[in-house]
């Protein structure tokens, strides 16, 4: 395919993507949120990619679970993706409907006292629950400054921009240069940046740290912002309520370790912080995101997706 018929075809591409998602966004909350679960539950019946990458996450970071109860938590996980998947629709073309959804919010206090005194905080917003709820009410309450890594969709990143930027958030490519706009930022003085920090990084950025158990591939960028900035961190997830009922936000403080100047140490704690918070809501995280890739790393165990094929 030609470079003008490729860029042709991403651009209708995206366009039927803006056009679908515009159309789940008109459905009522309490339907998005029913249609969610019911692609959930198709997804898990079919036995699918998903549900096998989340039948091997869940395995290896729950051994301790026997097997109706894997399961069961594999079941509940697939169902609440599939509502993760559709409410993204809602709360995109909706923004000014977002913040009425959050219910309660636990733990707030700290960080707010935090900011008050002049420091800035780093979220820790890992796969679990609603991020895009953590983003809006962030960008709210407080001096945000976000990352952005685009979809390859024109269309979709101006549309996910516009609606990020509707409570005023600085947003930053999640490029070098991105890195450092977002570094200069938690020098200036009592902003909030968001990161992901269970995401797979490239082999520059990230280097190994045991995550449930297991030698993984986690990403530095976290802990290295937290000894140049000298910011506080808090893990933070908007968990999703029964039924229609909206969000929580849950606000934790990490393990103290994560501020150690060692980067062994700090990557531990950081990870043993998402753990502690996955275990929370084991079922609202992401398990079919393939966590443990190798990344052609040779001191990482065997790529563990590959082998079950």
């Amino acid at each position: 395919m030609s470079d003008d018929k490729a860029t042709r075809y991403d651009r209708l591409r995206g366009q039927l993507a803006v056009l679908l998602l515009r159309m789940l966004a008109v459905l009522p909350f309490a339907l998005n949120r029913r249609l969610g679960a019911f692609i959930g539950w198709c997804s898990w019946r079919l036995r699918g990619e998903s549900h096998r990458v989340s039948q091997i996450n869940v395995d290896i970071c729950f051994p301790e679970l026997n097997d109706s109860q894997r399961r069961s938590l594999i079941r509940r996980s697939v169902i609440e993706t599939g509502k993760g998947a559709i409410e993204l629709a809602y709360l995109w073309l909706h923004p000014q409907r977002a913040l009425p959804l959050i219910r309660n919010i636990d733990g707030d206090q700290p960080m707010r006292d935090t900011l008050a005194s002049g420091k800035p905080v780093i979220v820790l917003a890992p796969h679990l629950g609603c991020w895009e709820m953590v983003n809006f009410w962030l960008s709210s309450e407080f001096d945000l400054h976000a990352m952005f890594k685009p979809s390859k969709f024109e269309q979709v990143n101006e549309l996910v921009g516009e609606s990020r930027r509707h409570f005023k958030s600085t947003l930053h490519p999640a490029t070098a240069r991105g890195v450092a706009g977002v570094a200069r930022a938690l020098k200036s003085g009592p902003v909030v940046t968001g990161i992901l920090p269970d995401q797979v990084p490239d082999k520059r950025s990230g280097d190994i740290a045991p995550f449930f158990g297991r030698p993984t591939f986690t990403g530095t960028l976290t802990c290295k912002l937290l000894q140049q900035s000298g910011a506080r961190a808090f893990m933070v997830f908007a968990k999703r309520l029964p039924g229609t009922e909206g969000y929580e936000l849950i606000i934790r403080e990490p393990d103290p370790a994560i501020y150690d100047a060692e980067l062994a140490s700090s990557l531990a704690a950081m990870n043993r912080s998402i753990e502690a918070l996955i275990r929370e809501a084991p079922e609202q995280y992401i398990w079919n995101y393939k966590r443990f890739r190798r990344k052609k790393i040779q001191e990482l165990p065997k790529n563990p997706y590959r082998a079950a094929r």
